[in-house]
């Protein structure tokens, strides 16, 4: 589904941010990034949503090379993704509800769907009491639920998640990660960032590693993967 073919990044001709990047994806996959930060993690998920381009090398989505599309194509693209970003970005002025209206009205859905929809979707991550609340009357790890829930809610291919657990004590943590998985385990393929080895060692689940932003590891499970090795 998705897949980086020597993908190589420079910034200003200065930082090389990836280094012949070759990675797959499968559709149906649950693969989490670990590394150090600045290690290349985010700079991967960028590329996914255009965000970023490549100095060299290619990256596909479902066979289509997203450096070759049309600028006023991305749009259309980044819809068929869900982008969960390292700073929950909620619209602090709009209600929980609100928030995921907006974005099913981005993708053209009528007012009839988005009625049906909202509350659904709430429900199923745990939030439908709050969804009159505004974000900043939420915890951290109901934020995030939320934050979970917008960026699925107009059923995209792909879930991609940059550190979602970055700021969240051990126990919201593990939440959040249960709710990733079960939405994994009902199909949507999941790519998640972070670098918080704690989180993921006890889940049986693809961990490609990186450091100075070479692919360093890519194993099913921790394995003898040590937290230092991971964190270089």
């Amino acid at each position: 589904m998705i897949e980086f073919q020597n993908v190589s990044l420079e910034y200003d001709r200065r930082v090389c941010a990836l280094r012949d990047v070759s990675l797959s994806i499968s559709q149906g996959e649950c693969a989490f990034l670990v590394g150090a930060s600045g290690s290349g993690k985010s700079t991967l998920l960028k590329l996914i949503i255009r965000e970023l381009k490549a100095t060299s090398g290619r990256v596909l989505l479902r066979g289509r090379d997203l450096a070759q599309l049309p600028g006023n194509t991305v749009p259309k693209l980044r819809r068929q993704i869900g982008f969960v970003p390292q700073d929950i970005l909620l619209l602090p002025n709009k209600k929980i509800w609100e928030n995921l209206a907006y974005a099913m009205r981005a993708a053209g859905h009528t007012q009839r769907e988005v009625r049906k929809r909202v509350p659904e979707f709430l429900d199923r991550f745990g939030v439908l009491y709050r969804a009159n609340a505004f974000p900043s009357e939420l915890s951290g790890g109901e934020q995030q639920r939320v934050a979970i829930a917008r960026a699925l809610i107009n059923n995209p291919l792909v879930l991609l998640a940059d550190e979602p657990t970055g700021h969240l004590d051990p126990e919201m943590s593990a939440d959040i990660l249960g709710v990733l998985l079960d939405i994994n385990n009902k199909g949507t393929t999941v790519l998640m960032a972070t670098h918080d080895i704690m989180a993921i060692s006890k889940l049986h689940q693809r961990v490609v590693t990186l450091s100075k932003g070479m692919v360093r590891g890519d194993m099913f499970g921790m394995g003898n993967l040590s937290l230092e090795s991971a964190s270089v």
